[in-house]
């Protein structure tokens, strides 16, 4: 197994011209932002400090429906008949009755688009049969995504009702969460709607989220208040193949959560790079001993092209690490898997894809063997001088 300093298979020298985070008015106790693809941390505050998520629970939901819908566990038309429970919801709702049957759809696009309560708690109690099943379902799914520090106590975010606990959570639990769910176009469909109409003839709900329209490429998440939570945001937005994603909490006033997310989503833009670190035509050592072959070396390449996306401070720190035999013997079919390499950052894998032989690699012939052979005869019998 070879390391070596990824640096040194760049094609161009950086730019060492860093835009720094600046502190002015970031009111909100606690941020992250990290890229999508790897989740990257491109800046923090308090990053794992336990907090309530308020309605930014409800991506747990989201990703849950969504990750049915494509087991075929569930489908968009999937009837749900609100219940009592669902109509006594407090907070923001879309004022569903008992009795009323909506489709699995609708009530998601409430919930993503309006942070509906009501349709939310509808949608776990339809789905999984009661609160309970739901929760039970919810937290393990997060243990599963690595979300560590969080506890889901509630459907829909709101207060606790007297001698409960809040739903707990932090920032970067909610960043992980949120990697989860932009992986899914389901989720962008619904988070992404700028307005909603729920019913025919009422007036278009507008999405919580006011980064839709207030900062380009922006396309998603999810919003979240109560007292206790403050205000809070967990936004993604994609520019020139980079997406990132911030989860701000603890905000003051509302809107201090949009001002801060939106500088945090800039800032990040302003720090990242994506970069081709291999190309697929690229040779990458160490040179393999070939037995059986003319040639007595080769170099492997990968089989497609690696591209990173990282803090421009970070590729100095980067490795390639290889992984392959140390001989192989002819014949060699060209495209013939050999082979590994992965990026690697303080321990975390960024990428790895398969080596593979770069071409045909034949058997010689009988008679070059023998030839070759008595050659090497001679010169183990008679050495160079001066050798």
């Amino acid at each position: 197994m070879i390391r070596i300093p990824a640096i040194a298979f760049l094609s161009f020298v950086f730019c060492n011209v860093i835009v720094q985070a600046q502190d002015a008015d970031m009111s909100c106790t606690n941020y992250i932002t990290v890229i999508a693809e790897n989740g990257l941390v491109v800046d923090e505050l308090n990053p794992d400090e336990h907090r309530a998520p308020a309605s930014m629970v409800k991506l747990i939901l989201i990703l849950m429906v969504a990750e049915g819908l494509e087991k075929g566990e569930w489908s968009l038309e999937t009837p749900i008949t609100v219940t009592a429970n669902s109509q006594a919801m407090g907070g923001t709702q879309v004022q569903v009755k008992a009795g009323d049957v909506f489709s699995l759809e609708a009530l998601m696009q409430a919930v993503c688009v309006a942070s509906a309560n009501d349709g939310a708690y509808a949608v776990a109690e339809g789905l999984w049969g009661n609160e309970a099943d739901y929760l039970l379902a919810a937290n393990a799914r997060a243990k599963e995504l690595g979300m560590q520090d969080t506890t889901i106590r509630s459907v829909h975010g709101l207060p606790p009702s007297d001698g409960e606990l809040a739903d707990e959570t932090t920032a970067r639990d909610l960043a992980i969460l949120a990697c989860a769910c932009v992986k899914k176009p389901q989720i962008m469909k619904w988070a992404g709607q700028k307005e909603l109409v729920f019913r025919p003839g009422e007036d278009p709900k507008e999405n919580t989220n006011k980064l839709l329209v207030r900062t380009p490429g922006c396309d998603g998440l999810k919003t979240g208040y109560t007292r206790a939570a403050g205000f809070c945001l967990a936004a993604t937005a994609i520019r020139n193949d980079v997406r990132l994603i911030t989860v701000v909490m603890g905000c003051p006033r509302l809107k201090d959560r949009f001002d801060v997310g939106s500088k945090l989503i800039e800032e990040g833009f302003a720090k990242v790079r994506r970069v081709r670190l291999l190309a697929a035509d690229t040779l990458v050592d160490p040179a393999i001993t070939l037995r059986n072959a003319k040639q007595t070396t080769l170099r492997l390449a990968p089989e497609r092209d690696v591209w990173i996306t990282a803090k421009e401070s970070d590729f100095p720190q980067m490795t390639l690490e290889t992984t392959a035999p140390t001989a192989l013997q002819a014949p060699l079919a060209a495209g013939q898997q050999a082979g590994s390499v992965k990026v690697k950052l303080a321990g975390q894998v960024l990428a790895e894809t398969p080596l593979r032989i770069p071409m045909a690699v034949e058997e010689p012939s009988l008679y070059w063997k023998l030839t070759h052979r008595i050659q090497e005869k001679a010169e183990e019998a008679h050495p160079a001088q001066g050798g």
